[in-house]
């Protein structure tokens, strides 16, 4: 029984909480940290699971950590602890998964975890169309949503027909992003020739990755842009949030490491009739990509569950994992307030290595960076009233 060494601080947590439990699935920091965070400031009682008991998450005032199996190297003991545990609450608790590798998990087991659990999300059928990215760029297509011009090898020889028309560099993306990042470090292989391209294929095929190519629109970081959003039963969206990237870390095909929010009402009005189309409901993370060739917006994808930056719509007015919270157990939706701009969310230990990196290349200067964090901003990790993650981030071996 995966849960024995647990079942007292699990128990003992039970205890002192009033409300339905938020249970936050996943190690990375910058996604599960937030999503604590704006959760137990509002008062919610979250514990968080994951497979290293070396986590810097675990040490916030604002949850309870736990370790649990692998999602994806022990799938049947990760779900079998999430069954034990929900057999001991009070009361259903709510799910809140923080990578794919997790969202797959769970909505492929559901129905079991519905026993005792609220997933705030629509079914794998519908959800699959968000992960899946050859899914989804063919629902872009079917819909004429503008996005990269995208292709879909069978084959090696496929790959070759493309290599040949295709403008370089090129990206060459898995159709399920969990495990390939799981296997090959990256979100993604850049290829800047053809040979190269049909490497990176034969090498992603080697460990049956399912993959698309696809061009990579040109312009600098700040083209890219997002829409946040917790969207309800009615497919209507409930407190949207945007932003625009300043820097990301890695370069090129990275995560925004230093981002600020934006309102361009434009965001919303791609946005809103592909949620319609597919039927789906769930916390959203949109990132999208101005064309300088024709101005337009192009659709890059859509994470179906929190994301990296989910702490800074919270900051700007609108706590959109509590939405989700409170949806899930049937409590009145708080309307948001005012969504204020300009606030900036900072992840430093990247955005000090995406920074040097620019400064060497002469695309950034030692001025312009230290302008760049006037203002008021949101920490990644740092927060005044929950230091000891930060604290612990200090230490090398520990996972952030």
């Amino acid at each position: 029984m995966v849960l024995l060494t647990h079942e007292k601080t699990i128990k003992k947590f039970i205890e002192n909480t009033d409300e339905p439990i938020a249970v936050v699935l996943g190690k990375y920091i910058t996604v599960g940290l937030g999503a604590v965070r704006c959760l137990g400031r509002a008062k919610v009682p979250v514990l968080w699971l994951d497979s290293s008991s070396k986590h810097v998450g675990f040490h916030s005032k604002y949850c309870t950590g736990m370790v649990c199996p692998h999602p994806r190297d022990n799938p049947n003991k990760y779900i079998d602890c999430l069954l034990q545990i929900g057999s001991i609450l009070n009361e259903k608790g709510v799910l809140f998964p923080v990578r794919d590798v997790e969202v797959i998990n769970i909505l492929k087991h559901k129905k079991q975890l519905e026993k005792y659990f609220f997933i705030p999300m629509a079914n794998w059928e519908i959800s699959e169309i968000l992960i899946n990215k050859k899914l989804f760029y063919k629902r872009l297509e079917k819909l004429n949503i503008a996005h990269a011009k995208t292709f879909f090898p069978s084959n090696v020889s496929d790959v070759e027909k493309v290599s040949k028309k295709i403008n370089y560099p090129c990206v060459l993306k898995p159709s399920f992003s969990a495990s390939f990042v799981l296997d090959f470090n990256t979100k993604a292989f850049i290829a800047n020739k053809s040979s190269q391209l049909i490497n990176f294929y034969k090498k992603a095929l080697s460990k049956n990755h399912e993959l698309i190519i696809q061009e990579i629109i040109p312009g600098n970081v700040r083209n890219m842009h997002g829409l946040n959003a917790y969207y309800d039963k009615t497919f209507s969206p409930n407190g949207v949030f945007m932003y625009r990237r300043i820097r990301e870390w890695p370069h090129g095909m990275g995560n925004g490491c230093f981002i600020e929010s934006v309102k361009i009402p434009e965001l919303e009005k791609i946005i809103n009739p592909l949620i319609k189309n597919i039927r789906y409901y769930g916390i959203i993370d949109a990132e999208l990509r101005k064309d300088p060739r024709d101005n337009e917006f192009k659709l890059i994808e859509i994470n179906s569950r929190c994301w990296m930056q989910c702490s800074l719509p919270t900051r700007c007015g609108i706590n959109i994992p509590y939405f989700a919270y409170l949806d899930a157990i049937g409590k009145n939706l708080e309307k948001p307030k005012e969504i204020l701009e300009n606030i900036k969310w900072l992840y430093m230990w990247e955005d000090i290595r995406s920074s040097m990196k620019s400064i060497l290349k002469k695309d950034l200067s030692f001025l312009e960076w230290i302008k760049s964090y006037k203002g008021e901003k949101e920490y990644s990790i740092f927060a005044k009233d929950d230091i000891i993650p930060f604290l612990y981030s200090l230490i090398p071996f520990y996972q952030q």
